[in-house]
């Protein structure tokens, strides 16, 4: 048979009441025997007032003390008066009780010679009438008489008069039973903290997840335990956020690994053709170097120049993916002019635009300012300028500003040309990705400049995004931030 389980709120509530229970009771019987004791003390305050008036009418010589019993204003109906003197000897007694013996036999006759009020008080069975019954005493001394009254404990009158009022039982209940509800009302609440707190232990000693943060009640207990499910709380969120970001943290490093790797075996791929065409050139000039005409060992060297200035381009594009990817906290900024820099692109690319029958409009304000780094900003313009020449088959490029606000610039960079397929759109930024890589390398295009352009944005707070212009051509939005 399993044990019955009782609530922490239960068992401080049984403590407290067992308390408060004893309490209760020690109080009922102090304040009991204190009234006893009072009704006591007065029943003897009025016997002795007796026994004085008993004495005064006896020395003064009234004859007819029965007359004076009947003026007694007492409700005690069997009162028994005797004077003695020192010997014990009866001088008066209204009930006939004979000898009683010397006063040094007498407990309250011993007592009022022995007192200095000469006064005495004892209670004695009364074994003649009932063993449960007993007669009060008060005895005076004065001089060599002694007073000495009593009244039985039976007596109506007395039992009345030696009632104790039993009011303050009521009252005592009533306090009793307010403050058990007051104790059970703040046990039910210190009971409910304890409670949530033991849960709160058992589920973070499990290592479950608490987000519980419902306010306790408002006391001392209670905002120790709200703090103390708050800090763990934090604690907890603390730790499941540093996981997080461990686990992006390894996810990144996972992909940068596999990106370098792409990227190794892209390197490696991209720099064959190039090396192998100036290795096959190279060979061809030395073993006919006899026999070429002197047009063709031009022609010859001319491929192995352009071979190597495309080598050399991708080298430094790849060094400058490899920056902007690894070390971008190392590249610095300057406060400088984004038409400057468009204007200088425009200038060194001018050349090749005429060459294939392309246009520039510019229309940007000589205003533009930002922080940014220059070389960055001109691979960025120069990328989207020398891809529009090489590849639109349109006309005119124009680049123009199409939105400012207090923290970006958003500028088109777009042509007239015949545009692209838009399935190309989601892969158009990644690395030695081509449309059309035979057509691409034939120009000279490493397939890295447009990632360039895309990690070059987004390191100047912005981004870079591609639609086909519905009348015909590719529109690019750059976006940069000022600072």
């Amino acid at each position: 048979m399993s044990q019955l389980k009782i609530s922490y709120s239960t068992k401080l509530l049984l403590m407290v009441v067992a308390i408060l229970t004893l309490c209760e009771l020690a109080f009922v019987v102090f304040q009991f025997k204190r009234e006893q004791h009072y009704r006591q003390e007065l029943l003897n305050a009025q016997l002795t007032v007796l026994n004085y008036q008993l004495l005064d009418h006896y020395e003064g010589g009234v004859v007819n003390v029965e007359l004076w019993e009947r003026t007694i204003d007492l409700p005690i109906q069997e009162l028994q008066f005797a004077v003695f003197d020192s010997e014990g000897n009866i001088l008066y007694d209204n009930t006939g009780i004979g000898a009683i013996g010397k006063p040094s036999e007498v407990e309250e006759l011993r007592m009022a010679e022995e007192s200095d009020n000469h006064r005495g008080f004892s209670i004695h069975n009364n074994d003649e009438i009932d063993d449960d019954d007993f007669y009060y005493y008060a005895a005076l001394k004065e001089g060599d008489l002694y007073a000495r009254t009593g009244a039985l404990g039976h007596d109506v009158g007395l039992a009345e008069f030696m009632s104790i009022d039993r009011t303050f039982l009521w009252y005592a209940l009533l306090i009793y039973i307010f403050v058990i509800a007051l104790t059970w009302y703040s046990t039910s609440r210190i009971g409910s903290t304890v409670k949530r707190l033991s849960e709160f232990a058992e589920a973070a000693e499990k290592g479950a997840e608490i987000y519980d943060t419902k306010v306790f009640p408002r006391n001392e207990l209670g905002n120790i335990a709200h703090n103390i499910v708050r800090i763990y709380v934090s604690w907890q969120r603390s730790l499941a956020e540093r996981d997080r970001q461990a686990a992006l943290a390894i996810k990144e490093e996972k992909e940068k690994a596999k990106l370098k790797k792409e990227l190794t075996n892209n390197i490696n791929h991209e720099l064959k053709t190039p090396v192998s065409a100036i290795s096959l050139e190279l060979e061809t000039i030395l073993t006919h170097r006899d026999k070429l005409s002197q047009e063709m060992l031009f022609k010859l060297l001319g491929r192995c120049k352009a071979n190597s200035d495309r080598l050399l381009t991708m080298i430094q594009d790849i060094l400058a993916l490899n920056r902007l990817e690894d070390g971008a906290e190392n590249i610095n900024k300057e406060l400088l002019s984004l038409r400057d820099i468009v204007d200088e692109c425009t200038d060194t690319l001018l050349p090749k635009a005429e060459d294939a029958g392309i246009g520039f409009e510019i229309n940007l304000p000589d205003t533009m300012m930002m922080l940014g780094n220059a070389p960055l900003l001109e691979s960025v313009f120069n990328n989207l300028i020398n891809n529009a020449i090489l590849y639109s088959g349109g006309s005119t490029v124009s680049i123009f500003l199409q939105d400012e606000d207090e923290k970006s610039y958003r500028i088109i960079i777009c042509d007239d040309g015949t545009g692209i397929p838009e399935e190309h759109f989601e892969h158009l930024f990644d690395r030695f990705y081509r449309i059309e890589s035979g057509r691409s390398r034939k120009k000279g295009g490493s397939g890295i400049g447009l990632a360039i352009v895309k990690r070059a944005a987004q390191f100047h707070g912005g981004d870079i995004t591609v639609r086909n212009v519905p009348t015909g051509g590719l529109e690019f939005t750059l976006t940069l931030s000022k600072s």
